[in-house]
């Protein structure tokens, strides 16, 4: 029986759905143990994504004949995998402001002039600033910003790791110019 080859996108899809999953659970126990305002355990939630776009690479790399794979291949192995994480993780993130912790903006907000009164801004100028943060404060500015945010973040960690996820046939011919 012929093995059937998997591509780049489908492999990506599939460890997507997965790494996004995990970042899903991750956040929702977060919300569960009160911790979800704390910054620094925000970030844990990208050292999953990085998980998950290495390991679906490598998943990938095994694959492919002989296991050899050229850095543009596994950076679009690891782009498409945190891009598809991204866009499960920032739909849940809308439902999760949404409905599951609308208060979640005024916990924002209330977080963002706390901190601007400790750089002691006038009432004036943390009222300014608060109008703006409001406008891009909504589950639907979110949403948007968080799809950039995991592209972007997406991009920089595939350009990484394709660097160590790469593997060259030594027998492979070599152009020279």
């Amino acid at each position: 029986m012929e093995e059937k080859k998997t591509s780049v996108a489908g492999n990506a899809l599939n460890y997507g759905l997965i790494t996004g999953a995990v970042v899903i659970v991750y956040n929702l126990l977060l919300y569960i143990t009160n911790l979800y305002m704390n910054q620094s355990l925000g970030l844990v939630s990208y050292l999953f994504l990085a998980g998950g776009m290495v390991w679906g690479t490598l998943e990938y790399r095994k694959k492919l004949d002989g296991g050899f794979i050229a850095y543009g291949q596994a950076f679009s192995s690891c782009f498409l995998i945190g891009l598809f994480a991204g866009i499960l993780a920032t739909i849940y993130m809308f439902f999760y402001a949404q409905y599951i912790n609308p208060g979640i903006i005024n916990e924002i907000l209330e977080k963002t002039k706390a901190q601007m009164a400790e750089k002691n801004l006038t009432e004036d100028q943390i009222e300014s600033a608060l109008v703006w943060t409001r406008r891009f404060t909504t589950p639907l500015m979110m949403t948007i910003s968080g799809l950039v945010a995991y592209s972007f973040i997406s991009m920089v960690l595939g350009l990484i790791a394709a660097i160590f996820l790469k593997k060259t046939d030594p027998n492979a011919p070599t152009s020279s110019l």
